[in-house]
């Protein structure tokens, strides 16, 4: 038997905690920095600020496309997740026509932004989008798993164009859309 004295073994049951949560962060930016995904909020932000105050009968679209349980496949395997993130993005742009604009804005939250009202980006997502993206697959220590997505969609015109001014709104009432999307558990 081993004698560890009071005062040490207090300084190990606190220490040990406190490192293991300061690993657990950097391994979290480590990952998340090293992304090929990075977040790109600010810049969804100013150009739905030039978009809304573009023309005074301006039609925005905006297409928010969440992956459900997101965080937890991160923290299965942060490198599949990395990749995952970059096949998401791409599968989601090479369905968009020019004039839209896509940003990853975090935690597996992607935005799509449109000016242009030839088509309905609710309809794009519904009409080949959804099954693109669900026929991904995420390579985790157990095998391959299925992934599911969450949306939410708003269109905002002259009716209102006031309520949704700032960029904050916008995002608030899409994440509450996610809320209230059903997803299927497999």
């Amino acid at each position: 038997m081993v004698y560890i004295p009071i005062i040490q073994l207090i300084f190990l049951l606190i220490s040990f905690p406190l490192l293991i949560g300061i690993l657990l962060k950097v391994r979290y930016y480590f990952f998340k920095v090293a992304s090929k995904v990075q977040e790109q909020e600010d810049e969804a932000r100013a150009d739905y600020q030039a978009m809304v105050t573009e023309q005074s009968d301006v039609t925005v679209q905006s297409l928010l496309i969440h992956w459900a349980h997101e965080d937890l496949f991160f923290q299965i395997k942060p490198k599949e997740h990395n990749q995952m993130l970059s096949s998401i993005q791409e599968v989601i742009a090479q369905e968009l026509s020019y004039n839209d604009k896509l940003y990853y804005v975090s935690d597996g939250n992607f935005l799509v932004l449109s000016s242009k009202s030839q088509h309905s980006l609710k309809e794009l997502y519904l009409n080949g989008l959804q099954e693109k993206l669900s026929s991904l697959v995420f390579h985790g220590e157990d095998g391959n798993q299925g992934i599911q997505f969450q949306t939410g969609y708003l269109v905002i015109n002259s009716d209102n164009k006031d309520k949704y001014q700032d960029y904050a709104d916008v995002a608030s009432h899409l994440k509450r859309q996610l809320e209230t999307d059903v997803i299927v558990e497999y």
